[in-house]
Parts: structure tokens; C-alpha cells; sequence
């Protein structure tokens, strides 16, 4: 499996056509001007894909669960057989798909809470920044569960919320969308509890737990 970046143009691209569309997707912060806010965070995606090299050993299904805006797309299609992508608003990906003539991906525009694949169906899911976004844990963490193989392996990336990354927030300019329900403890406190055991966690940008602006970490289901 291949880390890759698309090109900056063609990024840039994307947000020119949907300028009026899929406000909520955060592919911006991968093409900004300011070369080290986007670099902090394509090195957040390098850690993801790492993980994934060397964990997700059977590579015939992915599911990029809340990708909308298709920036793991390039890579995780070099690992896979297919790849699915599920997001209720999709329409960064799509365009990024058309550009980069990417055949081997599904993307599936419906709401997660109220659509089903069948149970088992993917070797690896991806959730990466998307799950602080519900308000609610029990479903989307009830459909990862249900998609993922016995065998396969959850990869989430999360916001620690903490001073560090407040204090940053404001530094760069960004404010704190209103959806962000959960910080990264709160998140993966609700995984375990829900019948999975952590891998491995990786802590952005330090590697150790101080002070960390995200968790990167690696999940299998629990032995019942």
C-alpha cells in the first residue's frame, strides 16, 4: 500500500468547482497556502497509511466510512482490491475521482445510520475525523462493527480537543466546527466499550502521549 498525495492543482481544483458545495468536508486544510498547517496534516494521513501497511494483511475490501472528501482515496485504492466510500455528502470525492481517473472505488452518497452493507464486508475500515461528529455513538460505532470482518482491522484518527490544540486552532485561524460533539478519549472510551480492543496508538505530531492534536490508532473486535 502506497502513501499518495495528490497533486496541489488538482486539489485546489476540486475546491474551485464545488466552491459552493460540501462546506463541511475539510479538504481545504490539504492544499491551504500555509505550508505547515497543511503539512501537519497530510503527516496525520502518512501515519494512517502506515498503520494500514502494517496492519490490514488481507487486502480485498476497504471502506473509507465518512470519507467525503476523498483524500485517502489514492492511497488506500493502491492496497485494496476495492474500495467503497460512504458519505452522505460526497461530492469533493466524486470530483477528485473524475480528475485522477480512479476506476477501482465506490462511493456510496447515503447517510450511515440509515444504510447497510452486509455484515462482514470489509477487511479494513477507515474512520478517520469523522466520528466526533455524531452526537450519537451507538449507531455508526453498532455499523462499523457489523461491516467489519471477524479478522479485520478499524483505523481511526481523532481530535484530542486539548489545550495544545485549542491554543493551535486559534493560532492558524480555524474555528472549532459546531458538530464536533467528542474529543479522542470520549471516542475511543465509547469503542471499547462497544466490543473492540486497541492495537496500537500512534500520538500526532510527538509519537508519545504528550500533548498530543490527534490519536491515531488501531483496532480488532474483542473476543466475545
Amino acid at each position: 500500500m502506497k502513501y499518495v498525495r495528490p497533486p496541489l492543482r488538482t486539489m485546489r481544483e476540486v475546491l474551485e468547482i464545488d466552491v459552493n458545495t460540501a462546506v463541511d468536508v475539510a479538504l481545504d486544510v490539504y492544499c491551504t497556502q500555509n505550508w505547515l498547517f497543511r503539512e501537519f496534516f497530510w503527516m496525520r494521513l502518512w501515519l494512517l497509511v502506515l498503520l494500514m501497511r502494517w496492519f490490514a494483511k488481507e487486502r480485498k475490501t476497504c471502506l473509507d466510512f465518512g470519507g467525503g472528501s476523498g483524500i485517502l482515496i489514492p492511497s488506500l485504492r493502491t492496497g485494496f482490491d476495492h474500495v467503497s466510500l460512504i458519505d452522505i455528502n460526497a461530492t469533493h470525492a466524486e470530483t477528485l475521482m473524475d480528475l485522477l481517473q480512479i476506476r477501482n472505488v465506490s462511493i456510496v452518497k447515503e447517510d450511515i445510520t440509515a444504510f447497510d452493507f452486509p455484515d462482514g464486508s470489509f477487511d479494513a475500515i477507515v474512520a478517520a475525523d469523522v466520528l466526533e461528529h455524531f452526537e450519537t455513538l451507538a449507531t455508526p460505532i453498532a455499523k462499523i462493527k457489523k461491516w467489519l470482518g471477524e479478522t479485520g482491522y478499524l483505523f481511526t484518527s481523532l481530535p484530542t480537543e486539548n489545550f495544545a490544540y485549542r491554543l493551535l486552532r486559534r493560532v492558524f485561524g480555524k474555528q472549532k466546527p459546531d458538530d464536533h460533539y467528542h474529543n479522542a478519549r470520549d471516542v475511543e472510551d465509547f469503542i471499547k466499550s462497544s466490543g473492540f480492543k486497541k492495537v496500537v496508538s500512534l500520538y500526532h505530531p510527538l509519537f508519545v502521549p504528550v500533548l498530543p492534536l490527534f490519536r491515531i490508532s488501531v483496532w480488532k473486535k474483542a473476543p466475545d
